[in-house]
């Protein structure tokens, strides 16, 4: 519970403290992977994992990589919000075959969080130019890129399912946004996956008041991250289509 603490939070985030722990967490999770996982994917992970700084954990790398592997089979997009420097979007490039992935992103950094946030984040946090995600991208066909606020930066994006799409937004109304904007729109089996549910007081909060009276249940991970599994026959944007169901994929 000691990474829940405020002070913790404060003094950790978006800086040199933050990523050396990340790293030193994730060299051991990386270890654990190694002796049981291919050697294929470690080698993904470890290879995107020195290119770019990265937030999520090897172990949560591993989930988005796998969870977007098994829901490439489901028909609708993959999608992204909060892209970061673009180490995650990488993972799902790999695996996503030609779906098309949206990227949305401020790449200006977080907004002005509110008050059902902790007051942990500053506004401009976790800044990375969309020129700098796209160059990092750019070998991968069919992704395009959605700047702005979400989901006011979806306004151009035609209406469709979704197959997987993965949030990183840190706070309370960017996460409600995002469940608000795909739970209708996602194809049966597909799943929504987000990171700090288990560390963030908004985004849990979020989950909670969005899901109170949804039919699906919450899922938490044993990383930081969390996911919904949407059920067939939820009313949805667009005509659903008859789905597979999904693997339920994380490290053992």
């Amino acid at each position: 519970m000691w990474l829940r603490n405020k002070i913790v939070q404060r003094m950790g985030g978006g800086g040199f403290m933050e990523q050396v722990g990340l790293d030193a967490w994730s060299m051991v999770q990386m270890a654990s992977l190694a002796s049981r996982k291919p050697g294929g994917e470690v080698k993904l992970l470890r290879k995107v994992r020195r290119e770019r700084k990265c937030l999520n954990s090897a172990w949560e790398c591993y989930n988005v990589m796998t969870l977007a592997r098994a829901m490439s089979r489901l028909p609708g997009s993959f999608a992204e919000v909060g892209c970061y420097q673009g180490t995650t979007a990488k993972l799902m490039c790999e695996v996503k075959g030609d779906k098309p992935l949206m990227l949305f992103d401020t790449f200006e950094g977080l907004p002005q969080d509110c008050d059902k946030d902790a007051r942990v984040h500053s506004v401009g946090q976790y800044a990375c130019s969309m020129e700098k995600v796209s160059g990092y991208l750019a070998e991968y066909d069919n992704v395009t890129y959605h700047k702005g606020l979400f989901p006011d930066s979806a306004a151009d994006v035609p209406e469709q399912q979704y197959a997987f799409a993965h949030f990183d937004v840190d706070l309370y109304e960017g996460t409600l946004g995002c469940l608000e904007y795909f739970y209708p729109r996602m194809t049966p089996g597909g799943v929504m996956l987000s990171h700090d549910y288990g560390m963030l007081k908004g985004v849990e909060q979020a989950f909670h008041d969005f899901m109170a009276d949804k039919p699906e249940p919450i899922i938490p991970q044993a990383t930081t991250q969390v996911m919904i599994i949407k059920q067939a026959g939820v009313a949805a944007a667009v005509e659903p289509t008859q789905a597979l169901a999904p693997a339920m994929l994380a490290p053992r």
